[in-house]
């Protein structure tokens, strides 16, 4: 009530209340189509070691914990690089930290043709994994941030989808140019993410609710003309409560986004330790335990690519349809049971099956990481919550990639894929257990909730 007048305070009008009710406009698939892109970019930086390792290999002379070490570098990386961004993007933006983290892995992954060794590999590869790592998760902060419940889904399963495009196209740079050209032609490609980096800063807006909470109303009022409002819907826009606030990371580990953060930090965990130490030991996997060649390792990750961008775009149809959890259940429940089925195939004549409907499965339950991370956090801790829980994947990344190194070289090959059933398992009871659905459901809704 007015104190003066009697009369009832105005109304005054929020972003977030805005954002959910703008209809789609061609802004809203310009910036879904930057970020697909960039969330490509960034799977073909980081799959275009495990391309090149069989090479490298040879080239090198290297042993498994070697090569384990090689490839985890890169996740090392990430893993600080989780922690740096997140913090980066939600004090200075997400549009810096998108634009700075995909120039920054772009021109490192460049510098790494010219590692002469080991040591230098691994150097290069670190630095660029630092950027490499921020990328991913500022680019679901920053989708999910412009979209109303409706297509918010949607639009973060888009990224998901993308992601497998990335490893195809490593998949298929490996099989046309490695031969001809050897492995630092894939490093030379992983310069071009730079001009999604340049693209972003000449035309990305900033977010509309980070803008908000950062009280840049003018800024913010700009934005949501280009994403479409209109003068009517802007005209009673308020303050937001938390412009001047300090929001320390430490929020995390308490009350009420506990819960929530060791189910994200939970299932990024557990499912990247099957998924990456996987995905990186495949070529090595098919080369050397299979004795594969060269031309028929690349056409069957190829082809594994392949599966895995049709199995997220049936993440993509089913997402809105029966909800977030049921990707983890399929994914990671059944994906489970696939990788201790791949396990027991002897005869290379079923190889290529098996590699399919395990990639198809627990695509499956990465693309609900992807979804669903994003949406349970709000804006003004939304990038570093979702950075420092896709940090967890990096830690999940490089461990498996040395403790599979380990498993090869001492030929407990099985132990792969009992490893691989067992955290997979553990995510899903981890969703069981503490996953909120947040289908059709606003954001500021899912943060009360």
């Amino acid at each position: 009530m007015n104190s003066t007048t009697g009369a009832p305070a105005a109304a005054t009008t929020t972003v977030n209340s805005i954002v959910e009710k703008l209809p789609l406009t061609m802004m809203h698939y310009f910036i879904v189509a930057v970020a697909a892109v960039a969330f490509a970019f960034d799977s073909f930086d980081t799959y275009i070691v495990a391309y090149a390792m069989p090479v490298i290999v040879k080239e090198w002379h290297l042993d498994q914990v070697t090569i384990g070490m090689l490839a985890s570098a890169g996740f090392w990386g990430m893993l600080f690089g989780a922690v740096v961004w997140g913090p980066i993007a939600d004090k200075w933006g997400r549009k810096v930290g998108f634009a700075g983290s995909i120039l920054g892995f772009s021109l490192l992954t460049g510098l790494t043709t010219l590692s002469a060794g080991v040591s230098q590999f691994i150097v290069f590869r670190f630095l660029s994994g630092i950027c490499l790592g921020g990328m991913i998760p500022i680019d679901q902060a920053l989708v999910s941030e412009y979209v109303s419940p409706k297509h918010r889904g949607r639009f973060l399963a888009v990224l998901a989808v993308a992601f497998p495009f990335g490893m195809l196209g490593a998949a298929f740079a490996s099989l046309t140019l490695v031969p001809q050209h050897g492995w630092r032609i894939l490093f030379v490609l992983g310069v071009l993410p730079a001009l999604v980096a340049l693209l972003a800063i000449a035309s990305l807006p900033e977010s509309p609710r980070w803008l908000a909470i950062k009280g840049k109303k003018d800024q913010t009022i700009r934005v949501l003309h280009r994403l479409g409002a209109t003068k009517e819907d802007v005209k009673d826009l308020g303050d937001e409560q938390q412009l001047s606030e300090r929001v320390p990371a430490s929020i995390l580990l308490r009350p009420p986004y506990l819960r929530r953060f060791v189910l994200t930090v939970g299932y990024y965990f557990c499912g990247n330790v099957g998924y990456y130490g996987f995905a990186v030991w495949l070529p090595s996997i098919l080369a050397g335990v299979f004795k594969l060649t060269l031309v028929k390792t690349f056409t069957y990750t190829a082809i594994a690519g392949v599966v895995a961008i049709l199995s997220r775009m049936f993440a993509f149809y089913t997402v809105e349809k029966f909800g977030r959890k049921q990707l983890f259940y399929v994914g990671y429940g059944l994906g489970g049971v696939a990788a201790l089925i791949f396990g027991l195939i002897k005869n290379p004549a079923y190889l290529l099956w098996g590699v399919c409907v395990l990639a198809f499965f627990y695509e499956q339950g990465i693309a609900g990481n992807v979804i669903l991370t994003a949406e349970l956090y709000p804006s003004k801790i939304r990038a570093t919550a979702t950075s420092w829980s896709t940090a967890a994947a990096r830690v999940a990344a490089a461990s498996s990639s040395m403790l599979f190194g380990y498993f090869f070289f001492h030929h407990m090959y099985y132990m792969v894929y009992v490893t691989m059933a067992f955290f997979f398992w553990i995510a899903v009871v981890l969703v069981y257990t503490l996953g909120i659905e947040t289908k059709d459901r606003s954001l500021e809704d899912i943060d009360a909730a």
